[in-house]
């Protein structure tokens, strides 16, 4: 269920205190930061090709050190299971170097539950300093940096849904034998923005707002969903850099606050097909000179100004090659079903839930764009990025979108289905163009080779071993 709560037509800026200036990489008053945090080890966080957060405790010397952390090439081609994928970085051939995290001081924050750790989110670069094309931070800088040219801002506004499941007695047991079916969910009713359900998940929810408000990630507003035990939580808008690392750090934070809870926050599109899937849906608009273009030039008029016609066109245009950064794995195809309100096809309304994007007018501060095609399992970084650029793209061509649903968008025939499954998907990216132009060779390649493995691994998977359910119907029966 969308948050109701618009973008505001002003930056907004991070939370806490930032760095002023920089020499060699290194801010001059982060050791001043540091030490004031009285900090042991810094945690140097990074953004893997699946968009999770991973990171390295360092001491505070190698976080402020000017060359950086290293980090090897092979990073980028961990699996999900720790496997790896059949990307050409994989192999020998190459020797597996060193890249180097940079980092990014103005996100250096407490970690939450950690005394004496600080948590950093970095840049990576190459020996010779430059960024490394297959990281996903370094490729939505570059987007920004388009945005920027181009004489607009941004704010993002992220909605994520997810899972809550109890870790004490079998719950344990149910991951370690990898039967996570067997796991129980936090509440077995189903109320959408339940007072009733509250008392369920209060205590976790206080201890992750806490835990969230030391990272100076702000929430609008939690809620109940759906399915039994799922939440939502409305991210504050903020530019996009910071949306992403936002929606990043969020996931981490929500899983570590969980288990210190005694339970199991979960991300997964579509744990069980019996229940709602969790997205995440991305709420943006453009700023020029702080004002929000996305409404008409009157300063008075509420609706879409011309602007935002040609953004909406260009996202149209460009949604489905670029589709697989929301929708990266296999068990996001699960999701989209449009009776869940999750989109088929590349539609747009005017607050119009059943399409893809939906267009929100109801106030000149609240217009927006509402992307609903994501699952929580997407890409942050990629995903914000591949809005933008198609949004640019449309304003820079004057793409006018297709005429508007009014009704159920998901059986409008005029507009364009999406890829239905991960390999369709990551074919469609290897072979856009747009995205070899804004993101370069070397990312599409790598990036669709890593879903085309990973679609072959869910594939040797589903035709080599007996699922749980099948066995459970037959096994003492037959």
């Amino acid at each position: 269920m969308a948050s109701e709560v618009g973008l505001q037509t002003t930056a907004v800026a991070r939370n806490g205190v930032g760095p002023t200036r920089t020499r060699e990489n290194v801010p001059v008053n982060a050791a001043e930061m540091l030490e004031q945090m009285k900090v042991r080890r810094v945690r140097v966080e990074f953004i893997d090709t699946d968009g999770r957060l991973r990171g390295k405790y360092v001491t505070v010397e190698k976080a402020l050190s000017s060359g950086g952390i290293g980090l090897p090439e092979f990073f980028y081609a961990l699996a999900v299971d720790e496997g790896t994928y059949d990307v050409p970085i994989a192999t020998p051939d190459h020797g597996y170097p060193d890249f180097f995290a940079i980092p990014d001081w103005s996100t250096l924050r407490p970690a939450a539950g950690e005394d004496g750790v600080a948590a950093v989110v970095c840049d990576v670069r190459t020996k010779s300093g430059e960024p490394v094309q297959f990281d996903g931070r370094s490729l939505l800088r570059r987007t920004c940096a388009r945005l920027t040219e181009a004489g607009f801002g941004a704010l993002i506004g992220v909605e994520l849904e997810f899972y809550l499941y109890h870790l004490s007695g079998d719950g344990e047991a149910a991951l370690r034998e990898q039967r996570p079916t067997r796991l129980r969910p936090v509440g077995f009713t189903r109320q959408t923005l339940s007072v009733h359900r509250w008392p369920d998940h209060a205590g976790f929810i206080a201890d992750l707002d806490a835990a969230l408000a030391s990272y100076g990630i702000e929430v609008e507003a939690f809620s109940t969903e759906l399915g039994y035990g799922m939440l939502e939580a409305a991210l504050s808008p903020v530019p996009p850099l910071q949306a992403a690392d936002n929606a990043a750090r969020f996931k981490q934070i929500c899983k570590d606050v969980a288990r210190r809870n005694g339970m199991l926050a979960s991300f997964v599109a579509k744990p069980d097909m019996q229940q709602e899937g969790v997205g995440a849906h991305m709420h943006q608009s453009l700023l020029r000179d702080g004002r929000n273009v996305f409404c008409p030039e009157d300063g008075v008029s509420t609706g879409m100004s011309e602007l935002f016609e040609h953004y909406v066109g260009g996202v149209v245009a460009t949604a489905g090659e670029l589709s697989v950064f929301q929708c990266p794995f296999t068990n996001s195809y699960r999701r989209l079903d449009p009776k869940f309100f999750a989109p088929t096809n590349i539609s747009w309304g005017i607050d119009n839930r059943a399409a893809c994007l939906r267009v929100i007018t109801d106030s000149r501060q609240a217009t927006r764009l509402e992307h609903r095609r994501g699952g929580a399992d997407f890409h942050p970084y990629l995903s914000i990025a591949a809005s933008l650029d198609g949004g640019l793209h449309g304003i820079q061509n004057r793409i006018a979108p297709p005429p508007a649903s009014k009704g159920a968008a998901y059986a409008d025939t005029q507009f364009v289905a999406f890829p239905t499954t991960l390999r369709e998907a990551a074919g469609a990216l290897h072979g856009s163009t747009l995205a070899r132009l804004w993101y370069g060779d070397d990312f599409v390649d790598h990036y669709a080779a890593s879903r085309f493995s990973e679609a072959s691994a869910y594939e040797a998977l589903r035709d080599g071993q007996v699922p749980d359910w099948e066995l459970a119907r037959y096994l003492e029966v037959t």
